[in-house]
């Protein structure tokens, strides 16, 4: 007998994706509790079939909140990079004026 593979996702950015796909079905409750009995019913009867419900939980899972993290502390950091090398041109054309009299 195959089994029908269940997953659970927390995560907040899936979440806001998950329904833009095209694949994407929205229904009530009794519509998924008769799909899970008829994949049963299709897993049983072929062993080619394979199938896993996938079940999106709001909310952020360790990695997805560390890259989160990551992102925004690269972004931030290139912030400071864009600020300085804005700092270095400033006074670069400052030598520079201050020496042909600009």
């Amino acid at each position: 007998m195959n089994k029908i593979n269940f997953a659970l996702v927390t995560s907040n950015s899936l979440m806001d994706k998950v329904p833009s796909w095209e694949s994407y079905q929205s229904m009530e409750e009794e519509q998924f509790l008769d799909l899970i009995n008829y994949s049963k019913e299709l897993v049983d009867s072929d062993s080619e079939h394979k199938i896993t419900f996938l079940v999106v939980a709001q909310g952020l899972d360790e990695t997805e909140e560390q890259e989160s993290k990551e992102k925004l502390k690269q972004e931030e950091l290139a912030a400071q990079d864009l600020e300085y090398q804005k700092s270095l041109r400033s006074k670069s054309k400052s030598i520079i004026n201050s020496i042909y009299g600009i």
